[in-house]
């Protein structure tokens, strides 16, 4: 005969299946406490990835642009008067002309008061470096943009920030304008290029008579190169020369 089964015994796994009190007041404490750590990483993860989102750099990479409008040679550098390994430019600009596009120089991100450079220049051929200590204006529309340098006539340099060029009406420069030739300067260009010109021709003629074999197609070649050299010369000589650029 076989022995009843007492209703109120617990089969095997429902040992395994249910757990005390105490366990459960375990499970339930560790649970808490990983969903507490858990809350606080996520908080020191925020705040670090707002805090690198928000930070500023303390110096923005600029181009260094230069422009002379005076009637002399010149090479402008710009130097960090607070750190004089920050430097840039030297670009050799020929009278009444800009020069190209020379990387960089480490300027404000935002512009302040009191922020200044040095712009460090020599006149060709005098070997002799110059400077001069000068206040940067205010950034245009606050944009930080290339550091322009430049050369008036008077031999006072400027420094400026800005992300328009010297032809737009925010430019902060003296002179709102691109480089013009004086008339001056005009006649000794013009003057240098007649010389060249007529010494060219002469040597062709001289060439033309003096006595070196050539061929008849050689001899029209250099004929109609004498003819067009004296066309040249001709308009040259006969041209209006450009007008007076603006004062400075």
């Amino acid at each position: 005969m076989t022995a009843a089964i007492p209703i109120d015994v617990p089969y095997p796994e429902d040992v395994f299946l249910k757990s005390s009190p105490r366990q459960s007041n375990i499970v339930r404490g560790f649970g808490a406490s990983a969903a507490i750590l858990l809350a606080v990483s996520m908080i020191i993860l925020l705040a670090s990835c707002a805090s690198v989102q928000t930070a500023k750099p303390k110096s923005l990479g600029a181009s260094v642009r230069s422009i002379n409008y005076s009637g002399k040679e010149v090479a402008l550098s710009v130097v960090d008067p607070l750190n004089r390994s920050n430097h840039g430019g030297g670009d050799s600009l020929n009278p009444y002309s800009m020069g190209g596009t020379i990387c960089c120089f480490g300027i404000p991100p935002e512009w302040h008061p009191g922020y200044q450079v040095i712009v460090e220049y020599n006149f060709y051929p005098d070997q002799t470096w110059h400077k001069q200590l000068l206040d940067v204006p205010p950034y245009p529309e606050g944009i930080a943009g290339d550091i322009g340098l430049t050369m008036h006539e008077d031999g006072r340099a400027e420094a400026v920030v800005s992300n328009f060029g010297p032809t737009r009406p925010e430019w902060p420069g003296r002179v709102k304008a691109l480089p013009v030739q004086s008339g001056e300067y005009t006649e000794i260009i013009k003057n240098k290029w007649l010389a060249n010109q007529k010494g060219i021709l002469k040597k062709m003629e001289d060439g033309l008579l003096d006595g070196t074999e050539r061929s008849q197609e050689q001899v029209a070649r250099l004929k109609s190169s004498i003819e067009h050299t004296k066309e040249q010369i001709r308009q040259m000589e006969e041209a209006m020369p450009f007008p007076e650029k603006p004062g400075n």
